[in-house]
């Protein structure tokens, strides 16, 4: 808005300096009253979850993963916790029978192997290069804690994806469990009150 003419220069700057005056009060009472919002600044640590773009699928023992084979990637497809998931990691349990393999590609040639972290393939877990899938891309293998990867060999540069093995939950039935039940500290309490008995009779006799 503009001014009116009949207002004095003088009078005009009383005026902005009041104003000015005004504001610079104000802005310090919002900066008091406000300043301590600036901490919510740190709610940017939340950006760590980016983390969990490298998710992990725990797959149950005698399941059959299937992948579509793209020239950039590996895209999971089944079970339904990988569908659509770029390169997923599995997580399988030391000793447990699995099936793994591609249906549906790009048209290119590709193969799925297991390889260890040297990238040499596992007990021959491997297929041939072909550019259909389908059963004869499919593996059956034992999951072994030296497996560490599934890759397609002419493109591994972008598809493969991490297989993490872990002991099986039969794997707590160690020799631990045993010494609990049997261990020289129960036979102690029984042999002792055995003993126990044994002076007593003797006493009294």
């Amino acid at each position: 808005m503009t001014r009116d003419n009949g207002v004095s220069r003088r009078t005009a700057i009383k005026l902005t300096g009041a104003a000015a005056a005004t504001a610079v009060v104000a802005g310090c009472s919002d900066d008091e009253g406000n300043g301590g919002n600036g901490g919510n600044g740190g709610n940017g640590g939340n950006g760590g979850n980016g983390e969990d773009g490298g998710s992990e699928f725990n797959i149950e023992p005698d399941t059959e993963i299937v992948l579509e084979a793209q020239t950039s990637e590996w895209t999971g497809a089944e079970p339904s916790d990988i569908e659509g998931e770029s390169n997923p990691t599995l997580v399988l349990q030391s000793g447990e029978s699995y099936t793994i393999g591609w249906e549906e590609g790009d048209g290119s040639g590709h193969n799925i192997q297991i390889e260890d972290d040297n990238e040499e393939v596992v007990e021959d877990y491997e297929t041939d290069v072909e550019n259909e899938g389908g059963e004869s891309q499919m593996i059956d293998f034992e999951a072994s804690e030296e497996m560490a990867n599934y890759v397609c060999e002419p493109h591994r540069g972008q598809m493969v994806g991490e297989l993490k093995v872990e002991e099986g939950e039969n794997g707590g039935n160690g020799e631990g469990g045993n010494e609990t039940e049997n261990g020289e500290g129960g036979n102690e309490t029984e042999n002792g009150g055995m003993g126990e008995d044994n002076e007593t009779e003797e006493d009294g006799s």
